[in-house]
């Protein structure tokens, strides 16, 4: 990632297209990364042994990681925009935004999800369904909510919704998913 300038002659960036083979990334979150705030950063995100030794749904240790599966998404997030003094705009951080639905609806998962109420503060990456992860060594620092909504059609499968909500400058950093 470039740093953002610090005058007005700042770099312009460089492009890059292929007409014979252009490289698209898909959609859909499949699974969620969610660690505790105190839990140490990566040396190394792309290394699938830093992740092994933290990945767990059972032991809890300020490193260790729970993995949610499940489909989401995360749109185009929110940003102000204010004008200011010459005509120019004033921009504030992007708002981003996910939603994270999880159909195994397990009393354990549901009492993950009630822990949510707690408000504390997580770090969370997470993974698209063509491998790409997103959240770089750090996380993604985030207050993680979950909720169970109840369908009014017997058909209707009841999902636990999780949402998160942080604000930044940048998107997240990626890189392919070690666990991919």
């Amino acid at each position: 990632m470039q740093p953002c300038p610090t005058n007005c002659a700042g770099s312009h960036g460089e492009v890059s297209f292929d007409d014979c083979a252009p490289i698209r990334h898909y959609g859909e979150i499949s699974k969620l990364y969610v660690g505790r705030i105190d839990g140490a950063d990566f040396t190394n995100v792309d290394l699938i042994g830093e992740w092994t030794t933290r990945l767990s749904d059972t032991v809890d240790t300020a490193d260790s990681i729970r993995t949610l599966y499940g489909m989401g998404e995360m749109p185009a997030p929110e940003q102000t925009e204010k004008l200011v003094s010459r005509g120019e705009y004033a921009y504030s951080p992007f708002t981003f935004n996910f939603t994270f639905a999880v159909d195994d609806t397990n009393d354990t998962n549901f009492e993950y999800m009630l822990a949510t109420y707690c408000n504390q503060r997580r770090k969370v990456w997470f993974e698209m369904s063509d491998g790409m992860l997103y959240g770089g060594n750090t996380g993604i620092e985030l207050t993680l909510k979950g909720h169970m909504p109840h369908g009014k059609v017997r058909a209707d499968v009841e999902k636990i919704i999780f949402t998160g909500k942080w604000k930044s400058q940048f998107d997240p950093l990626r890189t392919l998913s070690p666990m991919f």
